[in-house]
């Protein structure tokens, strides 16, 4: 297949190569023009293993129209705070692929939705599928075995996408849970905050065992209210994206709660990132969608306070563990 990525971060690379490499014919549109002369003259990415290199067969670009234009897939691999402005400049450049794809993992900060519904609201015409589960970029480049999941209201279109990604170090499952699916991609980024502060003040995996169970209770929580269904968030999207993203090294939002964990600021900790850490915006629309739907986050409640408000992690421990007993339960 032809498939072109609206975006040539350090995920879009690490996907891109590996469908390079299955024969499909791929290429990356970058609109930073530093970033596209890197990408050009060295053929790599700091995020990246240094062993790896951008393979001739993958082709990176400028030129957003030339790279979409014959496009079987469009894959927007864009931060969330930009994707809702690129769906519009993709728009206007009429494509007619079997599908669009999104591999970003947060929610439209602007008008709170999901961003499959971003993507269809201004595209009406074809259907989204949101492609997501346990993968780090850093590993999928390095050829370790991934399995991500391919969600869509379309069962055409997600059997698309699983077959086109599957091939090599990646094995794709389709889903029909697109909701479920697409909270607990975005949402995990919030806990593995919390993971990487616990990290950074020195907690014992007791500590961190309870954090990732509970935060998984609250992002389940969350995706009831709006109708996902609950074994989703034990999927690859859910529990697998947490583990992952809350353990890796490679991992931003785990990195920025290590930052905040050994007392840095969270400008001083964002500005240390080689690139956007999704959580950091995410846990803002978390916070007001939960309120909106009286759902109890206390876990993401507590990132917020210490991105944004100034508390300690000291006082978020406290906080989160003064709470009063209760039975264990979802809902």
């Amino acid at each position: 297949m032809r498939i072109a990525f609206v975006g040539a971060g350090r995920w879009a690379l690490a996907l891109g190569i590996r469908l390079a490499a299955e024969g499909h014919e791929t290429i990356l549109w970058e609109f930073n023009r530093a970033n596209l002369e890197r990408l050009t003259s060295t053929r790599s990415h700091p995020d990246l293993p240094r062993e790896f290199t951008v393979p001739p067969a993958l082709s990176v670009t400028g030129d957003i129209g030339g790279a979409v234009a014959t496009a079987q897939l469009v894959v927007l691999a864009v931060p969330s705070e930009a994707l809702a402005d690129v769906v519009q400049r993709v728009k206007t450049l009429s494509p007619t692929p079997q599908a669009l794809v999104t591999v970003t993992k947060g929610i439209e900060p602007r008008s709170l939705k999901r961003l499959s519904i971003t993507i269809s609201d201004a595209m009406p015409e074809l259907p989204v599928v949101v492609l997501a589960g346990p993968g780090i970029p850093y590993d999928v480049a390095l050829g370790d075995p991934t399995s991500l999941v391919a969600a869509s209201v379309s069962e055409t279109a997600a059997a698309t996408v699983r077959d086109a990604f599957t091939g090599g170090n990646l094995r794709v499952y389709s889903h029909g849970d697109v909701v479920g699916v697409e909270l607990g991609a975005a949402l995990k980024n919030v806990i593995a905050i919390a993971a990487g502060v616990a990290d950074g003040i020195g907690l014992g995996i007791n500590a961190k065992a309870a954090l990732l169970t509970r935060g998984l209770a609250e992002i389940t929580r969350l995706g009831l209210a709006f109708n996902a269904n609950p074994m989703t968030f034990a999927g690859l999207s859910g529990m697998g994206d947490l583990i992952v993203t809350a353990f890796s090294e490679h991992s931003r939002n785990h990195t920025l709660g290590v930052a905040i964990g050994r007392g840095g600021t969270t400008a001083a900790a964002l500005s240390g990132l080689a690139g956007v850490a999704e959580g950091a915006v995410t846990v803002r629309a978390a916070r007001t969608l939960a309120g909106n739907q009286r759902v109890e986050m206390p876990i993401t409640e507590e990132v917020y306070r210490m991105l944004y408000e100034g508390a300690s992690p000291a006082e978020s421990m406290k906080r989160l563990l003064r709470r009063s007993p209760r039975q264990e339960i979802w809902k």
